[in-house]
């Protein structure tokens, strides 16, 4: 008997995050109710154009058609592997491929020749800046990072081998990287390394996005952010005087009420 869209939805999730539908859910910026509702038919609903689009964008690897009408298989095929070459101009700059918003969407569902990132738009930087590696750069979407990193700015990174041998097991405690998975896609984060407990803890600057774990079987490609571009000018020194400004007049109230 043919499976339904709601029970192929079931076997994604079940590869994806393991069955976890809150952890899935999360991923596609919906509530666990939603998930639920169409796993276990409560609403006899299937997933509409607006659910199938998220799936698609935060997962590229599924295969949208099979998971729609059944054909075909849940991944889509297996893409080459990537060559990303920084190709250098005749001053001797490094012309590093930049993955933005529309690139970043395609970023893990297709094969990525070096013909592919020719196409796209590239920063030029000083040779100096980039030894050791293969680099691209990647443009930061939403607030995740802040006030470190803003919607919009620029990250610079290198290429971390693979695997448990490889340079995975160098990722520092603290510092900030691109992590690339088939169910979480690409984001950028700071991280804990957890390698001998088969996983990574990643987390936000910003206390208001949650920590989550993001498992080595899930991982893709790690990349070590090394430099960054912003047009926000944040004023640290004037932030951190305001803030003592507040406090000292907090301590003063305070001080007014003891005397009275």
């Amino acid at each position: 008997m043919k499976n339904t869209v709601n029970q192929r939805l079931v076997m994604v999730i079940d590869h994806l995050t393991k069955g976890n539908e809150k952890r899935f859910a999360d991923g596609l910026g919906v509530s666990p109710a939603v998930i639920n509702n169409y796993t276990t038919g409560k609403q006899q609903s299937k997933p509409g154009f607006e659910m199938l689009a998220r799936i698609a964008e935060a997962h590229p690897a599924i295969n949208i058609e099979w998971l729609i009408s059944g054909r075909g298989e849940m991944l889509k095929p297996a893409s080459p592997d990537r060559v990303l070459v920084a190709t250098q101009d005749l001053t001797g700059n490094l012309t590093v491929p930049l993955i933005n918003r529309r690139a970043a969407a395609n970023y893990l569902a297709q094969g990525h020749s070096q013909e592919y990132f020719e196409q796209l738009d590239a920063l030029v930087l000083p040779a100096p800046l980039l030894r050791g590696g293969q680099h691209y750069a990647l443009q930061v979407s939403g607030d995740s990072m802040a006030p470190t990193l803003h919607d919009g700015d620029l990250v610079v990174c290198r290429l971390l081998e693979a695997g448990r041998a490889g340079r995975w097991a160098d990722a520092t405690n603290g510092e900030v990287y691109v992590l690339a998975s088939q169910n979480r896609g690409l984001q950028v984060k700071r991280v804990q390394n957890r390698l001998a407990q088969g996983y990574f803890r990643c987390l936000s600057d910003n206390p208001a996005h949650s920590t989550f774990d993001l498992e080595v079987d899930n991982l893709l490609e790690m990349w070590q952010v090394r430099w960054k571009l912003s047009a926000h000018l944040a004023n640290d020194a004037a932030d951190l005087q305001t803030r003592l400004e507040h406090l000292a007049q907090r301590v003063e109230k305070l001080e007014e009420r003891e005397l009275y």
